[in-house]
């Protein structure tokens, strides 16, 4: 079937742990990449999620992981409308090729909605102006220490199974996040729990995203510390 650009061109049904792949096509097909959101912003807990006119996702929970769709190469408007408020955030002009990324991820600051991406390694969404410390253990007794911004990132140097994380405020010895061990994942994503008004905004989830040629599975890691 033959749809013009700027268009998604397939959906393809999956759970919250879903299938992904990379570029496909023939020689005679229009060039189309596989992606999907996950939306880590708690001001959205019940979204629906469209790339240009095609809704890929009804009712999205925060946090949430949309179906796979494929999608023709060209420039899309991303939109996520909150069911219960009707507010609704727009990205204009996101790029689908086969350098974009496959995983978007729909992220807050403060009062602002933002999209990101999510490379490999340890990523700072968490909804704050303050730095994080990192110390990340594997299994083997090795630690790596990091201090990440806000939307900062760095790569993983141990390639143990497991993993354990821990999380400060930049300078501060105060716990504030604690995974407990882990099977390591490709992507661990830091980010805000509860909504701005809430007196708990202030603590703290991750999630933990594996990819593979032909899928990605995304799970919650739970904050021993309550």
């Amino acid at each position: 079937m033959s749809i013009a650009r700027r268009k998604i061109i397939g959906l393809f049904a999956a759970s919250a742990a879903t299938a992904l792949a990379g570029c496909g096509g023939g020689d005679s097909s229009p060039l189309t990449r596989f992606v999907w959101l996950l939306n880590v912003n708690p001001e959205f807990p019940s979204a629906d999620v469209s790339i240009g006119s095609s809704t890929i996702a009804s009712a999205l929970p925060f946090p949430g992981l949309t179906s796979t769709a494929e999608v023709e190469f060209g420039s899309y408007t991303i939109a996520l409308r909150e069911r219960s408020t009707g507010v609704t955030q727009s990205f204009d002009g996101v790029l689908i090729d086969d350098l974009s990324p496959s995983m978007f991820v729909f992220y807050r600051h403060f009062t602002s909605s933002r999209l990101g991406s999510s490379p490999p390694g340890i990523i700072n969404y968490f909804d704050s102006t303050v730095p994080l410390d990192v110390d990340l253990y594997d299994d083997v007794g090795n630690v790596q220490l990091e201090r990440l911004e806000f939307e900062g990132s760095a790569n993983q140097h141990s390639t143990s199974r497991n993993c354990t994380l821990r999380l400060y405020a930049a300078g501060s010895s105060d716990l504030v996040y604690d995974s407990g061990l882990q099977q390591r994942t490709d992507s661990i994503l830091v980010f805000p729990r509860y909504p701005a008004a809430s007196p708990l905004s202030g603590q703290v989830a991750v999630i933990g995203l594996n990819y593979g040629p032909n899928h990605a599975d995304a799970v919650i890691w739970p904050n021993l510390l309550g």
